[in-house]
């Protein structure tokens, strides 16, 4: 599991690295830009030194066993400290030197005592794999975990105590969503931590809680996860809203294209409803928000030049065989059809439709009505009642 799990992390945050460098060199003094480098750093470094296939490298060019797990787990504590310091920065405008000194004081005692355990600890066998299991009880190891796990647990309360004050105080919708991923990231964390602990403390009592196998699997099936959630967390306020306005873009271009054929057989009753109609094509994607509104309104310029032609008889056929959800719509529909037939004929209808609905006080209102509207066409029109074909029309 970790040969896929961790590549990947270090990958993804590798790609956040690079998109986050520039803004820090652009302004290399702002706190909350190099927090955030730092941990996706760290971020990088931790699962890619953990990944098999560079641990056991790492250890031969070293010539010292074991050693790529420390060299991890000081990433993870990197990780930890600099999450922390970001969050920080974030939910306090300037936080107090007081407050960041604990925290940086609190990781180098940590750094200082695991390097300590880890030299005294019997470590004489580079292991990838079953290194808990192996060396959980031995001499100084559950020190050293001890020490590892005991600041991670520090570090995540405190992230997530910081992640879920500054969700309730801001209104920014992307960074929002952001720290409750961080928080979300930071019970995978814990729940990492807790598993980690048990089972070394259950080997140190003397009984296995459960095969070895399992619990190696267990590491990064949490930590993963964890990773990643944090890793988007952070970064979806800068992307975030760039993925929403072209979800917006790619939606305005669906309608735009949706509403041609309603457009169209107006345009063909009233050719100067068009500002622009060698640029009215379906296929247009150019200044979509502007074509949409234009396209909106001269639906609606196509529409009020039809009204003389509107006939009575044909909304109250088209009500009868569209009776049920989205009659109205449909009632429209074989109205403004059977208008722009009369018109081409210069036929007035006996009896004028006189309803003049609105699609509502703004243009998404409007622009919601005429595309349910335009779904009631057919290819070849709307199913026409009667008094569409001309019978019995007055001129």
């Amino acid at each position: 599991m970790s040969k896929v799990i961790y590549p990947v992390v270090a990958l993804l945050a590798l790609i956040a690295l690079a998109y986050k460098i520039p803004p820090l060199l652009r302004d290399p003094r702002s706190p909350t830009r190099r927090a955030l480098v730092a941990m996706l750093a760290c971020l990088a470094w931790a699962p890619l030194v953990n990944t098999p296939f560079v641990y056991v490298r790492f250890d031969a060019l070293v010539g010292v066993p074991n050693l790529a797990r420390l060299i991890a787990h000081y990433g993870i504590i990197g990780f930890a400290v600099s999450v922390q310091m970001l969050l920080l920065h974030w939910t306090v405008e300037r936080p107090a030197a007081r407050s960041t000194w604990i925290r940086l004081s609190a990781v180098a005692t940590a750094v200082v005592a695991m390097a300590v355990f880890f030299v005294l600890a019997p470590l004489d066998v580079s292991l990838t794999s079953d290194f808990t299991a192996r060396y959980g009880n031995a001499p100084y190891m559950a020190a050293y975990m001890l020490v590892y796990l005991g600041y991670f647990v520090v570090a995540l309360v405190d992230i997530l105590r910081l992640s879920w004050r500054f969700t309730g105080l801001t209104r920014q919708p992307f960074l929002r969503i952001g720290l409750r991923l961080v928080s979300y990231g930071a019970v995978f964390g814990l729940a990492y931590c807790l598993e980690k602990g048990f089972y070394v403390a259950a080997r140190n009592a003397g009984y296995e809680p459960f095969p070895a196998e399992v619990q190696e699997q267990m590491s990064p099936l949490l930590t993963g996860p964890g990773c990643v959630l944090m890793l988007i967390g952070f970064t979806i306020p800068s992307w975030g809203p760039r993925v929403s306005a072209g979800r917006a873009w790619v939606q305005r271009l669906r309608t735009y294209r949706k509403l041609y054929p309603l457009w169209k057989i107006l345009y063909e009753a009233t050719p100067e409803i068009a500002l622009d109609p060698e640029h009215a094509h379906r296929g247009s994607v150019r200044d979509v928000e502007y074509r949409l509104v234009r396209r909106v309104v001269e639906i609606r310029d196509g529409w009020l030049a039809l009204r003389p032609y509107f006939d009575a008889r044909v909304a109250r056929e088209a009500a009868v065989r569209s009776d049920g959800p989205g009659q109205e719509d449909a009632v429209h529909a074989a109205v403004l059809v059977a208008a722009v037939r009369a018109k081409a004929r210069d036929e007035k209808p006996a009896e004028l439709y006189t309803a003049d609905p609105q699609g509502g006080t703004d243009i998404a209102e409007e622009t919601a009505q005429l595309l349910r509207i335009a779904r009631k066409l057919r290819p070849s029109g709307v199913d026409m009642p009667a008094a569409a074909t001309g019978a019995g029309v007055a001129r």
